[in-house]
């Protein structure tokens, strides 16, 4: 069905830029954003009356798992997706190059949003978990790890591989720090080769966080900064982020939230950022199966941690929407509020009241107003949220 003309009228937009939030209109026509200012004329657009609301470009997820019916982890886009006012997802691993073919050719052409991918450079992606016998880790078998094979899966699906993923952490290695090293040096080897970014997953790893942050380059992601499971860069006393840490993000390292089950820790996070002013390039969720529905549930309510611990709101949206785009080469047509980017935007309420915010340790801290999704538009089609009546 083709889409509708729109003037989202009143609303008070934030574009996505990190200007200051300011009252307006958005018109979209087709399948792009036509016009952004003030009392624009109706010119037989569809009026979507956004009084009380906020106008954000459609937010980007840089951490998901939506391989949908593969695995134990990946959850359904939909669920995750345009429901949330998130319009565009990163899957970080779910698939390694012998099931990405499936993700590519069934899954991702099946969804309303837009899915990119990093590889995981374990051929069998993210399998196992824990608490599921046998388990079927990444890393446990060093002949799981073939960047050859990640090569030739990236040149095959190139519009959608944007690079290659790796969690580094002991156990998802059978304590093997050799085969965290073989994943590390293969996730970069098949990037550098093909000409793109590379993730690392760094948590409880055999491998100290400095060598890792040395193999990186500008415009690689290191995501679950905020962790507290020990050699995260942080000081234990104060919070005071390392010398390694500081250097790679001046060195244009990205350094991404990853909530996830286990990777935001309150103690973690509001010394770095309150007391130290360590933001994150980017906010993103690593939502699966095991947090959907328990710590991270959307992509707003963990931009709403941000808000509480004192990133102002037109900060908050542009690191969930415009700076995504740019590690992702989408900037020249996502994440901006801007006459002839694409018409994704959502629609936000700010909640007032009091709201229960917790941490992966079961930390609750309590905040006066939370980010909720109410309409979200894709290429110009609209499609009501999760929250909305």
């Amino acid at each position: 069905m083709k889409p509708k003309s729109y003037l989202i009228r009143g609303g008070t937009i934030v574009d996505g830029s990190g200007d200051p939030p300011r009252v307006g209109d958005v018109r979209l026509c087709q399948s792009r954003i036509d016009e952004v200012g003030t009392n624009l004329p109706a010119d037989r657009s569809e009026i979507v009356d956004a009084t009380g609301l906020l106008v954000t470009p459609g937010l980007i997820d840089l951490h998901t798992h939506c391989f949908h019916g593969t695995g134990l982890w990946s959850v359904d886009p939909a669920e995750i997706g345009l429901r949330t006012g998130v319009t565009t997802l990163l899957d970080t691993g779910s698939a390694g190059c012998l099931s990405y073919g499936t993700f590519h050719l069934y899954v991702i052409p099946s969804t309303r949003e837009d899915i990119y991918a990093l590889l995981n450079i374990s051929q069998l992606g993210v399998q196992g978990h824990g608490h599921h016998d046998p388990t079927i880790y990444d890393l446990s078998d060093r002949r799981h790890i073939h960047p050859g094979n990640a090569i030739e899966c990236i040149e095959r699906y190139p519009d959608r591989i944007l690079g290659t993923k790796a969690r580094l952490s002991s156990v998802l290695a059978d304590d093997n720090v050799e085969n965290e090293y073989a994943a590390m040096n293969g996730a970069i080897e098949a990037a550098r080769k093909t000409g793109r970014i590379c993730m690392f997953h760094h948590v409880a790893s055999g491998i100290p966080l400095h060598e890792v942050l040395n193999v990186m380059s500008p415009g690689d992601i290191l995501t679950h900064i905020y962790h507290g499971k020990g050699d995260g860069g942080f000081g234990a006393q104060g919070g005071e982020p390392s010398e390694a840490l500081r250097r790679a993000r001046d060195r244009g390292v990205v350094l991404d939230v990853g909530h996830g089950i286990g990777s935001f820790c309150w103690r973690v996070a509001e010394p770095a950022c309150q007391q130290h002013d360590f933001w994150p390039h980017t906010i993103s969720t690593d939502v699966h199966q095991f947090n959907l529905k328990t710590v991270v549930f959307d992509m707003p309510t963990t931009m709403t941690k941000f808000l509480y611990l004192g990133m102002p709101l037109e900060q908050v949206v542009r690191h969930s929407s415009w700076e995504p785009a740019k590690v992702m080469g989408l900037a020249d047509r996502l994440g901006l509020l801007k006459p002839g980017f694409e018409a994704d935007v959502a629609l936000l309420h700010l909640e007032q009241g009091r709201h229960e915010l917790t941490d992966v340790e079961g930390a609750v801290r309590h905040a006066d107003q939370k980010l909720v999704s109410v309409m979200t538009f894709k290429r110009g089609e609209c499609f009501r949220s999760a929250n909305s009546d």
